[in-house]
Parts: structure tokens; C-alpha cells; sequence
């Protein structure tokens, strides 16, 4: 125990200084060092000799080494309760459950390789399998797309066509051969003709005039000289499975021509006629007429009468009441429950009502006999309501901004936005007006074709009624801040009409007579406001 067990097998007499339990055998100094730097015995653990030498004297007795075999202790077995060789091992233990043990936790880990690789196989089959799907899907889509062209193309050369801006030309160009022919022979008549031949000439040259002043008239009045423009709407759309297909649509517009005319028959008086400004927001004034008991409770909507008459519809109690001009009851309709917004047609009489939550439909009603004349399912909910030339254009809330054809029932959706809910829809000229989700007022045209938008947050809160006076100027009340503005025609510009100390309270729907300039503002409960409105 004193002398270095590693010099000791030199043949060198050293004394050691610590003790590797493990190789059970003392250390020098050098030799400790060199135990400490092998990558073989670095971890074993070692102590001062002084300290081995302090343990119990049975310790010592304890070999390391099998007595039969003369090999280093390998294993200790729990089973057997020994201590083992490598040499036992193959001996004693051949029949050994923990043996066993290992070799089923071997044939565990094996058979999970196998079922992830098993899995992992089966996924990249998927994967393939879908690839060569999905490939075909999108041949498939291609060839739909490359179909639908081809069809748009065609429909673009026959909407070329149909316009017949080239089948006029030919006959303008006629008429200027005509008339440089009587240019020509007017300038010989003045230097080679007598009398007589120049008053018959003159006779035949006044004939020609005339005719080419008719045919110019009837360019004029045919409106065939409309500037005609063509633009292209995108909407990319695949639907049911890719049996339908839509990327968008061709739009034919019309509007004056750029061609300045002249005639010096009318120069003059065209000269003298005086220029009549258009009016702006600033200008308008109003002046309070009546106020009104609307006879009803959670009034949803308003419209104005050509005699003057006035129409109230009510959500909850699915009534319509109309009062005279004097504020009396006239009568009250009920033709449905939850009635949301109303529109009145002057050439008919008919009143249309839209019915907002459950039957999501809108009743036509022939005001003479006060009876439902026709019925239309919408199948979403609808609420403001506006007629223009035999169509309905409606909000249809998450459905965005249709368009019904009165003739077949056909509907047809304008713009894909969600509109807001309870709130009206306006036309005016060949624009139209709606209050999206946001709070946000959108002006379109009759294509869906957005002009302008302007956000209302700033100065109104739950926007409701919309309507539009005879300049394009357009008044919106605000259900939640109590008030009503005016929006100039390009939505640039806000001015505050009316407010709280108006009586305003939720003022749910407004109305503009457009033929007698007035205003009509209902609150949602008992009192509406009837007012002149001045330029």
C-alpha cells in the first residue's frame, strides 16, 4: 500500500501518495499525474493514502478480483447476489433474466423503428399521391381559366362591335365629300358664273346644307356621339368545385363627347345665357315647417309624398303609418312583423318594404288598394332600400350591396362588402350610397364601382339614414351622437346641421323631396322634424 503500484511492476521502489480504489493500487506523485492525464483512468477517484489508510481494516480485506479467473470484477448480478469476471459472465449468467430483459427492451426499441419507418413510408405515399391530385386540380383550373379568356375575349370584340362607333364614320365621311364638293363648286361659280346659274346652284348648295344640318341634328339627338369608354372589372371567383369560374367583367360607359360644336345662328344667344353656380354645403339653410307625432314606436325608416303625405315604418310592431299634412293619421298598414326600411314609387303609387330578419324578403304594396301586390324572397337580411328604372338596389348586410331586376326577381350582388346593419341606402343621378361595418360612407356607381369613401367616426356615431338632395350634396344622421350632417358631392368636405338641441334623439331615418326641398328627420321614438331647405 506504501510503495507505487505502477513503479512496483518497474522494478522501481517509489512511495506512493494517493490510492485509486478503482485500480486498487497506490500512486507516486509522477504516476498520479500521468493516471490524472489518461483518457482510461482520468474519472476514476482517488485519495490521499493517509485517508485510505484511516478505513476500517475489513475494507482491506475486500478484493477487486475474481478469485477463480484472476480478472477484475465486470458486473455485479442482483439475481445471483455476485460479483462477476467477464469470464463468469459468459459461465454463470448465460441463463439470466436480466439478459432477457435487455434483449426485450432491444426488440421494443427495433419494432418502434419499424413502425416510424413504417409511418414515415406511408406518409411520403400520401404526400405523392395528393401531388399528382393536386396537379390535376390545377390542370384542371388552367384549363377553366384558359376557357373563360378565350369566352372573355370574344365577348370583348362583340362588345366592340355593338357599340357602332365605326358604322357611323362612313356615313360622316360622305357627308364631308358632300359638302367639300359644294365647297368646290361654290368657288367656281364665283369666278365663272352668271347670274342664273349662280341662284340655281346657290338653290341646289342650300339643299345640300340643310341635309347635313338634319343629319348632324340626328348624331346629336341619337346620342351618337357619345364618347363610349370600356374598362374591365376584377373579381377572380372559383365556385363549386371548379364548375364555375369568374375572373371578372367587361364595363361599357358613355358619357358626352369631347367634340365642341359650332353655329353661328346660335353663337350669340348662346353667348348672353348666364352661368348659375352650383351651390356647396355652405349654402344651405333650414328652416323648421312641422314637427311631427310619428304615431309609432322604434321607427326604422321615413319617405316624403308628392301630396305631402308622410310614411313611417316601425321595426318592432311591423307597422307603416301614414300621416297627412296637417300631422293627423291618414291610416297604418301591417304587412309583416320587423319592417325595416321603405321606398316609395311616385309613378306608380307603390310602396316597397323590406322585411330585415326572419323572412328576409321585400313586399311590394299598391298604395291605392293597401294590399301586398308582390312578394320577393332576398335569403339574407336586408334594410335600406332604392329604386331606379325597374331595379331594387338594397343593403343586404353580410351579403354587401344587391340589386334585384323587378322584371324576373333576378338578384344580383354589386358590391361584396358587409354593410352595416339598420342603416339606409341612397341613389342619386347614376351614384350610389351605403354605410359600410366600419361606420365609413362609400359612393359607387351603378356598376359597383367605388368613387370615394369617407370615415364618419370623427364626427358621427352609428350612421343610419342617408339621403341626397338635387346637387348631389348627402345629409346622414347619426343615430349615436344625436346629429345630422351634410357631405359635399366628392366627399371632401362635413358640415354639422343639425344636433341635441334640434331634438335630436337616435335619429334613425331621413328623407329629401327633392321636388318641394324638404327634409324629413325622424327620431326612433315619437318626433320627426319636417324642414324647408334653401340653398
Amino acid at each position: 500500500m506504501n510503495v507505487c503500484g505502477v513503479c512496483e511492476y518497474r522494478n522501481i521502489n517509489k512511495p506512493s501518495v494517493v490510492w485509486c480504489s478503482e485500480c486498487d493500487e497506490g500512486l507516486c506523485r509522477e504516476c498520479k499525474e500521468h493516471h490524472q492525464a489518461s483518457k482510461g483512468t482520468r474519472n476514476h477517484s482517488i485519495v490521499q493514502v493517509s485517508e485510505y489508510q484511516e478505513l476500517p481494516s475489513g475494507i482491506f480485506e475486500i478484493t477487486q478480483t475474481c478469485p477463480k479467473h484472476s480478472e477484475k470484477y465486470q458486473i455485479f448480478c442482483n439475481k445471483l447476489d455476485s460479483q462477476d469476471c467477464r469470464r463468469c459472465v459468459t459461465e454463470t449468467h448465460n441463463d439470466c433474466k436480466e439478459i432477457d430483459r435487455w434483449n426485450i427492451n432491444l426488440a421494443e426499441l427495433s419494432g418502434n423503428l419499424q413502425r416510424i419507418r413504417k409511418d414515415r413510408q406511408e406518409n411520403i405515399k400520401s404526400l405523392m399521391e395528393n401531388r399528382v391530385k393536386i396537379e390535376k386540380e390545377v390542370r384542371q383550373t388552367r384549363s377553366l381559366i384558359n376557357n373563360h379568356l378565350d369566352i372573355l375575349q370574344e365577348s370583348l370584340i362583340k362588345e366592340t362591335e355593338s357599340t357602332k362607333t365605326n358604322n357611323i364614320i362612313s356615313s360622316i365621311q360622305e357627308n364631308e365629300r358632300q359638302i367639300s364638293e359644294s365647297q368646290t363648286t361654290l368657288d367656281k361659280i364665283k369666278q365663272h358664273a352668271s347670274d342664273l346659274q349662280t341662284f340655281l346652284a346657290l338653290k341646289h348648295i342650300q339643299r345640300d346644307v340643310t341635309n347635313n344640318e338634319q343629319f348632324l341634328e340626328s348624331l346629336i339627338k341619337g346620342e351618337k356621339i357619345k364618347h363610349v369608354s370600356m374598362s374591365w372589372k376584377t373579381k377572380i371567383a372559383l365556385e363549386n368545385s371548379l364548375t364555375r369560374i369568374n375572373m371578372g367583367t367587361i364595363i361599357l360607359d358613355t358619357r358626352p363627347g369631347d367634340v365642341i360644336l359650332t353655329n353661328r345662328k346660335n353663337k350669340q344667344a348662346q353667348i348672353m345665357l348666364p352661368t348659375t353656380p352650383v351651390p356647396t354645403i355652405d349654402n344651405i339653410k333650414l328652416t323648421l315647417k312641422q314637427t311631427v307625432k310619428t304615431k309609432g314606436s322604434d321607427v326604422s325608416d321615413c319617405c316624403l309624398l308628392p301630396d305631402g303625405e308622410m310614411i313611417f315604418s316601425c321595426f318592432d310592431s311591423g307597422k307603416v303609418t301614414v300621416i297627412k299634412t296637417d300631422g293627423t293619421l291618414d291610416v297604418i298598414l301591417q304587412p309583416e312583423h320587423f319592417i325595416s326600411h321603405i321606398c316609395f314609387f311616385k309613378e306608380s303609387p307603390k310602396l316597397v318594404v323590406t322585411i330585415g330578419h326572419f323572412n328576409q324578403c321585400i313586399r311590394i304594396i299598391d298604395m291605392k288598394t293597401r294590399k301586398i301586390e308582390k312578394s320577393i324572397s332576398v335569403g339574407s337580411q336586408i334594410y335600406g332600400v332604392a329604386h331606379k328604372e325597374g331595379k331594387l338596389y338594397y343593403s343586404g348586410y353580410n351579403r354587401g350591396l344587391c340589386v334585384v331586376s323587378l322584371d324576373d326577381d333576378s338578384i344580383t350582388q354589386l358590391v361584396n362588402v358587409t354593410l352595416s346593419v339598420y342603416s339606409s341606402i341612397a341613389i342619386w343621378s347614376d351614384n350610389l350610397y351605403f354605410i359600410n361595418m366600419d361606420n365609413s360612407l362609400s359612393c359607387c356607381d351603378l356598376q359597383g364601382g367605388v368613387k370615394w369613401k369617407l370615415e364618419l367616426k370623427a364626427f358621427l356615431k352609428e350612421p343610419r339614414g342617408i339621403t341626397v338632395d338635387n346637387y348631389g350634396r348627402v345629409y346622414v344622421s347619426g343615430y349615436g351622437s344625436n346629429n345630422v350632417v351634410v357631405i359635399s358631392p366628392d366627399g371632401n368636405k362635413h358640415r354639422l346641421l343639425l344636433s341635441e338641441k334640434d331634438g335630436l334623439k337616435k335619429p334613425q331615418s331621413l328623407c329629401f323631396d327633392r321636388k318641394n326641398n324638404k327634409l324629413l328627420v325622424a327620431n326612433q321614438q315619437n318626433d320627426a322634424f319636417l324642414y324647408d331647405v334653401s340653398k
